[in-house]
């Protein structure tokens, strides 16, 4: 959805997006990584009007640091 405005689920196009915020007490679009929210990022939400079916990305400058975090484990391979 975020890429070709395009719904995968059902080839809706109204396509509307929440941007990631931060707000007080814990509250927002985000997750956080490590101790207290060491790390935090922003969460962009996209969300199919048709269906009801949502995506959520992250800013690409955020995916070193998930890549470099101990509790960002890879999924395994399916066999």
């Amino acid at each position: 959805m975020k890429n070709k405005g395009i719904c995968p689920k059902c080839g809706g196009e109204d396509i509307r997006i929440v941007e990631g915020f931060y707000g007080r007490y814990g509250e927002g679009n985000s997750f956080s990584l490590g101790i207290m929210g060491l790390h935090s990022f922003k969460k962009d939400t996209y969300i199919c009007c048709d269906c009801g079916f949502t995506e959520e990305w992250l800013a690409e400058e955020d995916l070193e640091t998930v890549l470099g975090s101990k509790k960002a484990k890879k999924r395994p391979k399916e066999e």
